[in-house]
């Protein structure tokens, strides 16, 4: 008996930790290591797929010294031309100019034209290297980073533009597509690394966001203190509060300095976006409700509509998977969302203008309206597949393997506590979609955080 109490001692030692573990804090050595095993991965896993699937034989990413490059995040502060090439076994990497966060370089540019690129000696023909390096690969499509629609892969200014059409002369030069669909899909597609760095940062987020929200002190913190929208009021009624802030379909009441107080519903304690790895960002909304004496939970009233909002995470989730397009999945959304009994108020993204829609589309029924807006995200904006009606630029585009994605959308319904003027809940929280569906990588919304 005494070696059987021993040995679940030990047991108990091993799986059941007494107190959290503190990791040591991150440091800029730690973030360089995260930062360089993305950009490597990215060049090494993503790009031949990126380049292939679009038909690119070459990529010529052309930067200008201390110009800001939408991709001086994958790539570092370069300066003159990337050349990536499909050889058909690997992407060969070129470098005329500074090769910034670049590594694995295959082929390096002259002493003499680096010089030029930096603004010296420019001697005659230094500029011939890149024609016959570009005439032996004998690329049927080159790609450049030119674009009318995606900014992101517009970096390169006018008069390289022009300077690179003399480079390749009339025959390549007449290959030159936009790289807008190779960025897009190098970007979008995921690596593992990248995916821990979303998650990371919206792990920190969220923690600052509620150590934010329990600071909160009825009657003195502000909107503007803790970033908040206020949904719904118990004493500042529409009477005393919509001429001097209209209602939108995100807020009630928004004026910054407008004190919280009990009986106050609202959204808040983000601190935004810009994370540290890569940038990657923050969309995450704790719904907050401060209660009035006497109360010890939201009021029923408010908790209805509350659930009814979070209700489609569970309707919507299967509805996006890898290989969709993003109307493909749009439509599959308000489908299962319309079967379970809600009914679609399609945004246009105009907050004071959707507010007054769904107020006419309200009218006349007891029933939840919805709005969808699961919008690409990550460390570059909106680029890729978006889920909304208003987004339809992106709807052709089809869902990758570990996409990041804002899991937002807004549901409204009448209560008698606010005739003519709907409550309205906006849930997001992104998340991620892989082969098996979509995992979420933070909690998503299901309570509303108590002030006391």
């Amino acid at each position: 008996m005494k070696s059987r109490l021993m040995l679940f001692a030990i047991v108990l030692s091993i799986t059941v930790p007494t107190a959290y573990a503190q990791l040591p804090a991150r440091t800029a050595d730690t973030d360089a290591e995260a930062l360089r095993l993305m950009r490597n991965d990215k060049l090494d896993l993503v790009l031949p797929g990126a380049m292939r699937d679009n038909g690119v034989d070459m990529w010529i990413h052309v930067t200008r010294g201390d110009d800001p490059d939408p991709l001086a995040l994958q790539f570092g502060r370069t300066s003159g031309y990337l050349i990536f090439t499909d050889d058909g076994d690997r992407i060969e990497r070129a470098v005329f100019g500074r090769s910034g966060a670049v590594e694995k370089i295959d082929v390096r540019g002259s002493l003499e034209l680096g010089l030029a690129i930096s603004g010296y000696d420019h001697k005659p023909g230094v500029y011939d290297e890149i024609t016959r390096f570009v005439a032996q690969r004998d690329p049927q499509t080159i790609a450049v980073n030119t674009s009318e629609i995606d900014a992101v892969a517009d970096g390169i200014s006018h008069s390289e533009y022009l300077k690179l059409e003399r480079i390749l002369g009339p025959e390549y030069s007449a290959r030159i597509v936009s790289a807008e669909d190779v960025i897009r899909d190098f970007i979008v597609r995921r690596t593992a690394r990248e995916v821990a760095a979303q998650v990371e940062v919206l792990a920190l987020a969220r923690q600052r966001a509620k150590e934010r929200l329990s600071e909160v002190v009825p009657g003195v913190t502000t909107i503007a203190d803790v970033n908040a929208r206020v949904y719904y009021s118990a004493v500042n009624t529409p009477d005393m509060t919509v001429e001097a802030s209209p209602p939108d379909v995100r807020w009630f009441i928004h004026n910054p300095d407008y004190v919280l107080q009990p009986g106050d519903l609202f959204v808040g304690g983000s601190s935004g976006p810009g994370g540290d790895y890569m940038g990657f960002s923050v969309d995450t909304k704790i719904h907050a409700y401060i209660l009035r004496k006497g109360e010890t939970q939201v009021p029923e009233f408010l908790q209805e509509v509350f659930d009814k909002a979070i209700a489609g995470q569970w309707i919507m989730r299967d509805h996006m998977k890898v290989g969709m397009t993003a109307k493909e999945s749009l439509d599959a959304m308000v489908g299962a969302m319309e079967a379970a009994g809600y009914f679609y108020t399609p945004f246009r993204d105009i907050g004071t203008e959707d507010y007054e829609m769904i107020q006419a589309a309200l009218a006349n029924t007891d029933k939840p309206g919805f709005s969808i807006d699961n919008h690409a995200f990550g460390n570059y904006g909106d680029l890729g597949p978006s889920m909304a009606a208003f987004r339809s630029n992106t709807h052709h585009l089809r869902i990758q393997e570990n996409h990041l994605f804002a899991f937002e959308y807004m549901v409204h319904m009448n209560i008698a506590e606010r005739l003519g003027y709907p409550l309205a809940f906006n849930i997001s929280n992104p998340q991620l979609v892989t082969s098996r569906g979509v995992e979420f990588i933070q909690p998503p919304n299901e309570e509303i955080f108590l002030i006391r």
